[in-house]
């Protein structure tokens, strides 16, 4: 049978009737990981490092003589639609110079037993000369998994592994060019930053074949994004849309094989 063969004799009406779209949560555990706090220049007192273990968060805190407070935490949560993998931290510094700082002194690393779909909120942020300045104190990055982008905050994630590395920091000019969270704060430098929140979130959500808009249904708007790549084919195309989202078994291209898929989603009308 020929490319197209299957697209040119679906025809089915749908109609949506009230009804309510679900997701589904996702398998997901830490396997390593701690935060813990850091200084500049004296000693300050810490909590002991938390490592990371199944389904519990990790954090450190700073404090004392040298006038500086930080914490960090990461936390796996599920809700009945979605799973959670939540950073949050804040830090001050009042000292005149210095940094104070809560970090990932092992990177925490996550393990994904099954494709996800994938969204990012940042409202993380900082003050810079009394103005809120917004940024991303986070890296995340595969290690065994993949990371498949469909724009610069959503995408799909493969079984394997992650890793999660942040930190919340506030502090003086001229130190964070040498501090251990410098990757994300070297941009302050100049300026120092004070009065720092974390605040990143990851959703992943299990996949809803067909579901080409992420609207909780496969109906007649899917149906038209799938003819699209249908006849597009291949996924390296320039012109087939970001991350290849109509390539449910993942071979390369939009075929017959991926419209047999399409069909019952579409049918079912809800995801599940």
């Amino acid at each position: 049978m020929t490319h197209g063969t299957f697209v040119s004799m679906f025809v089915l009406a749908a109609s949506v009737g009230a009804c309510v779209a679900l997701s589904a949560p996702v398998s997901v555990s830490f396997t390593s990981g701690a935060v813990a706090a850091a200084g500049f220049p004296e000693p300050l007192s810490q909590q002991s490092p938390v490592s990371t273990t199944n389904r519990r968060s990790g954090g450190g805190s700073t404090g004392g003589g040298f006038g500086g407070t930080a914490f960090a935490s990461v936390e796996i949560t599920n809700t009945d639609t979605s799973t959670l993998v939540g950073l949050a931290g804040n830090a001050n510094h009042a000292a005149e110079f210095g940094y104070t700082a809560a970090h990932t002194v092992q990177q925490v690393v996550f393990s994904l037993t099954e494709k996800a779909n994938y969204s990012v909120a940042n409202l993380s942020r900082t003050l810079v000369n009394g103005n809120t300045t917004t940024f991303t104190p986070v890296t995340f990055q595969a290690i065994t998994g993949a990371i498949v982008t469909t724009s610069p905050v959503t995408g799909k994630l493969f079984p394997g592994t992650y890793r999660l590395k942040f930190g919340a920091a506030a502090g003086r000019a001229n130190v964070f060019d040498f501090s251990v969270v410098s990757e994300w704060y070297t941009q302050f430098k100049a300026t120092g930053c004070a009065n720092t929140v974390i605040d990143w979130k990851l959703t992943l959500k299990a996949p809803c074949i067909g579901d080409l808009n992420n609207d909780g249904f496969v109906d007649d708007t899917d149906f038209t994004r799938f003819v699209n790549a249908y006849n597009i084919l291949g996924c390296a195309q320039p012109e087939m849309p970001a991350g290849c989202p109509a390539d449910f078994n993942d071979d390369g291209v939009v075929d017959d094989f991926d419209f047999v898929l399409f069909v019952p989603a579409y049918n079912a009308l809800i995801c599940p």
